[in-house]
């Protein structure tokens, strides 16, 4: 029987390791002899920290480039072509918490029409910009509003999405009990929820093991003893330096079986620290695999992170998510005769969307968690091979709304 998981739940797990910013801004130099009035977007993202993601400006910023160097946005309804002007910042919410707020009102005062790729977790940045009828669009879902807002437009299931597929990826591989491993404390306590959620039967989940999680902590003894247990598989949810220390670890200490991580947790730096060790790892991913240029819009995110992002970017799930809302708010406004974040609002309710990196989907469709804003439940189940992740054939992607229903 398979189980669902309720808001706060997910939000719990989606808030957890909330991390440090700090603003920045950007302007890029393609299309400055655009004639018509720039158009402005914003980009909120965590700053250095824990889950500290760079690439996703330098991805947004790349998207950026490559619209305005092929012409900016010709409007629909008329007048000259207009570029994309990029309002950027990094949120240190440990050593300010209204850091990410004052990003937001930034942005709001420099009246962007619409926020992308949005990544730090602040119900109030989601409620600032909904009173200013600016879509977040291809938010990364880290709260409730992100959940739920009518503002909220994620191209991704997100966090609750992949958390739930770890067990189910594990099964799928052949693991039968599934152990989790996470962190110790009030969000980690409620991991094995998520894990549980898609499982088979809930007496295939088995012992969770709470650790502290701390990058630099001598976890030695505890890797020993989950290893000693022999489950089949292991869903680890953790930051990204964590899940690269545990991987290894646990292989040290003799362990064999399966291990499920999410694809916000894993990085090209990350898989190189975790070395052999890490091959084999499932990864369950929102998008395509960075590395299957037979899609041609993953081939089109390489060369444009050639060419406008000087290869400086690495291929996460965060600076494809970015780059993709980028592209994605791009074609929306070049269809519309109004360029205002009120009618790109609108455009977007109950839209299909096809961003080429995932399979389609259309706004307002139900999902198995009953979260509103979650646009669809699609998930590629992905494997680490020499370093590198891996698509599955054919880049299937396994739709946890069917799964939900066995």
């Amino acid at each position: 029987m398979r189980r669902f998981l309720s808001v706060a739940a997910f939000a719990a797990l989606a808030a957890a390791g909330v991390t440090a910013c700090s603003d920045s801004g950007s302007d890029a130099g393609y299309g400055a002899d655009l004639a018509g009035e720039p158009i402005r977007l914003s980009v909120i993202a965590s700053g250095p920290g824990p889950i500290y993601q760079p690439e996703l400006l330098k991805a947004a910023r790349t998207a950026v480039n490559a619209v305005n160097d092929a012409g900016g946005v010709k409007p629909a309804g008329g007048g000259d072509a207009r570029r994309i002007e990029l309002v950027d910042c990094e949120a240190s919410m440990v050593t300010d918490p209204n850091a990410a707020v004052k990003c937001a009102r930034e942005a709001i005062d420099a009246k962007v029409i619409a926020t992308v790729g949005k990544y730090v977790s602040s119900d109030e940045v989601v409620n600032a910009f909904a009173a200013a009828s600016i879509p977040l669009v291809g938010t990364q879902v880290q709260t409730e509003q992100d959940f739920v807002n009518p503002a909220s437009f994620p191209l991704v299931g997100g966090s609750p999405m992949l958390s739930a597929a770890t067990g189910a990826a594990l099964q799928d591989a052949g693991a039968k009990t599934v152990s989790v491993v996470t962190g110790d404390s009030p969000s980690g306590r409620l991991v094995p929820q998520y894990v549980k959620a898609l499982l088979e039967s809930p007496d295939d989940l088995g012992k969770t093991h709470y650790l502290p999680f701390d990058a630099s902590a001598d976890l030695t003894s505890q890797f020993s003893q989950i290893a000693s247990e022999k489950p089949d598989g292991v869903a680890l949810l953790a930051s990204t330096d964590v899940t690269s220390k545990t991987i290894v670890g646990l292989r040290q200490a003799g362990y064999e079986g399966k291990i499920a991580v999410v694809a916000t947790a894993v990085s090209e730096a990350s898989l190189k620290k975790t070395g052999e060790a890490g091959d084999g790892t499932i990864v369950t991913s929102d998008y395509d695999a960075p590395t299957n240029t037979s899609n041609p819009k993953i081939k089109q995110f390489q060369d444009e992170v050639e060419k406008y992002g000087d290869g400086d970017v690495e291929g996460s799930e965060f600076a494809l998510n970015a780059w993709a809302s980028v592209h994605f708010v791009a074609d929306k406004l070049a269809a519309l005769d109004e360029i205002s974040g009120k009618a790109l609002m609108e455009s977007l309710k109950g839209s299909k969307v096809s961003i080429g990196i995932a399979p389609d989907f259309t706004y307002g469709t139900p999902n198995f968690l009953k979260l509103s804003q979650l646009p669809r439940a699609t998930i590629q189940f992905q494997t680490v091979k020499n370093g590198e992740i891996q698509a599955p054939a054919g880049g299937k992607f396994t739709d946890l709304n069917e799964l939900a229903k066995q």
